[in-house]
């Protein structure tokens, strides 16, 4: 008699979803240490066991297949159980960043139709007042960090994945095409766009971290400072359990922290931004530590000075070096710049990925010609399913065959990719996007303000500055302070302009469009010491 196959079964013969992987590394190395939290640990068994009885529990609140439910927290334990127990039930995981305001908040649930969102207790103060103008969620969830007392009618997440719900692998049989994650980037929009990742794009993702990268040794210890809402810090989770590596979390990054992980725990691999790499060598007494530990490190997130690299060089003697560019909608790896070229090619962001194909292209979408300036066009198993109900976004983002990332980049005669700027005048500050309409959209809310226009400026610590340059309404007078707060009070700390400069009026071309690249120019040295 033919023996049925369970859904489970289905899909680990040879399909690759992201709760497979878990399943897969827990039978592997069930009681090999997986994650680090402040003094609670997990092994790879204890993950998966509590990440099948959240999904258990979640089916229970009535979440099935294909719902999105939202989390707003920063790094913890909790995080990663709901990220694996929802992605065994086939649910879209939506993560939310921890620092964005509640207009910013409201606007994303709405959109996403989420129908349970998950929340650090530290931050429901910023929720709470918004709860009723967010009509699709059905559940809410918290995760207890400090010591806060349950708000009303909110339920305890560490009650969701108790011993009261069974361990057993959810029924659900997922696809590797499937929706795993939907994440929201501001993009060069005014609103955020939900990009639409499947368990394949981010399979594709970590494929290119465990070769490109050479994250697959079994000894690797990771500190993972990031954000997990970030699409980078989802890939280095990812990575880690797919791999069977230990890593350690951090609640948020601090650099005092990072210093003393590094050398307590013999830590081996870490990706920062490079203002985070530049801040670390500002520590007093840094040479104390010790970090012959260190081997594969990753600069992410914008240009890392020559300098720096020099002098995490002598601190480390056996760390390689890589720096990479990518976006969202390829689930983050686009080019990888090795070792053996950080020093050789220090302006490059490397060459294409071993699964990504590249292109730069001129506005008819034809190759440019090598040292011409042109936008970056992908094709990957990386690449996004779309955005979320942007059915006209996604087929102009597609046209041709192809991704269009928007960015502008030139080649050289070695095949090599130099990032030049943002096609749509997006700012990159840290590591973080910054819409600069939708900045702008803030800033002409303003009573007092007439024009505003922002733009990115070079700075020595977030390699781009969101800088707003004004024009005060006609006998009015307003400051620099009262425009800044006005700002804090609307938008994410890192999306508030660093600088505000005044001005009697804005260069405009004939048709009256402001002209941002005058702006830049005339302004590139107000952040100079």
């Amino acid at each position: 008699m033919k023996q049925e196959l369970s859904p489970l079964d289905r899909n680990l013969m040879g399909r690759f979803t992201i709760g497979d992987a878990l399943v897969r590394t827990a039978r592997r190395y069930p009681e090999r240490t997986a994650f680090v939290f402040r003094d609670a640990q997990l092994t790879f068994r204890e993950l998966n066991e509590r990440a099948s009885r959240f999904a258990n529990a979640m089916a229970g609140l009535g979440v099935s297949k294909g719902d999105r439910v939202a989390l707003i927290s920063h790094n913890c334990l909790q995080y990663l159980i709901c990220l694996f127990g929802l992605s065994k039930m086939g649910v879209v995981f939506t993560p939310l960043n921890f620092m964005l305001k509640a207009e910013e908040i409201r606007f994303i649930i709405n959109h996403s139709e989420t129908k349970v969102f998950i929340v650090e207790d530290s931050l429901v103060d910023e929720v709470k007042p918004i709860v009723g103008e967010m009509p699709s969620v059905k559940h809410y969830s918290y995760i207890k960090l400090t010591g806060k007392p349950a708000p009303d009618k909110w339920l305890d997440i560490d009650e969701l994945y108790s011993e009261k719900y069974p361990e057993t692998e959810p029924e659900v049989e997922i696809d590797q095409n499937d929706p795993f994650a939907l994440m929201y980037t501001s993009g060069t929009e005014a609103a955020p766009k939900g990009v639409l990742l499947s368990h394949l794009n981010y399979y594709s993702a970590i494929m290119s971290l465990t070769y490109d990268f050479e994250m697959g040794k079994h000894d690797t210890v990771s500190l993972m400072a990031i954000p997990a809402y970030h699409v980078a810090g989802m890939d280095s989770m990812l990575s880690s359990v797919i791999n069977g590596n230990k890593t350690i979390m951090m609640y948020a990054p601090d650099l005092l922290g990072m210093l003393e992980i590094i050398q307590k725990e013999r830590v081996s691999g870490i990706a920062l931004p490079p203002t985070v790499w530049g801040g670390l060598l500002q520590w007093p007494d840094i040479k104390k530590y010790d970090f012959s530990s260190l081997e594969g490190c990753i600069s992410f997130g914008g240009f890392t000075p020559q300098p720096v690299m020099e002098q995490w060089a002598k601190l480390a003697p056996n760390v390689k070096f890589r720096n990479y560019y990518g976006l969202t909608e390829i689930t983050s790896l686009g080019t990888t710049l090795q070792p053996e070229d950080v020093m050789r090619k220090t302006e490059s962001i490397g060459k294409p990925c071993t699964n990504v194909a590249l292109r730069i292209v001129d506005d008819e979408d034809k190759d440019v010609k090598v040292g011409e300036v042109g936008e970056i066009v992908a094709r990957s198993p990386g690449v996004m399913l779309g955005y979320y109900e942007e059915e006209e976004k996604t087929r102009e983002a597609f046209r041709s065959g192809w991704l269009h990332t928007g960015d502008l980049a030139r080649m050289d005669e070695e095949g090599y990719f130099y990032f030049v700027d943002r096609k749509k005048d997006m700012v990159k500050s840290g590591a973080e996007n910054v819409s600069s309409q939708e900045v702008e959209g803030v800033l002409y809310r303003h009573p007092k303000l007439a024009e505003a226009a922002v733009i990115g400026l070079p700075h020595p610590y977030w390699m781009e500055a969101v800088t707003a340059v004004v024009v005060p309404k006609k006998g009015v007078e307003v400051t620099e302070e009262e425009i800044i707060q006005h700002c804090k009070s609307q938008l994410a700390g890192y999306k508030v302009p660093k600088k505000v400069l005044f001005l009697d009026e804005l260069p405009k071309n004939p048709s009256g469009k402001i002209l941002k690249r005058e702006l830049r120019e005339e302004h590139k040295e107000s952040y100079k010491e």
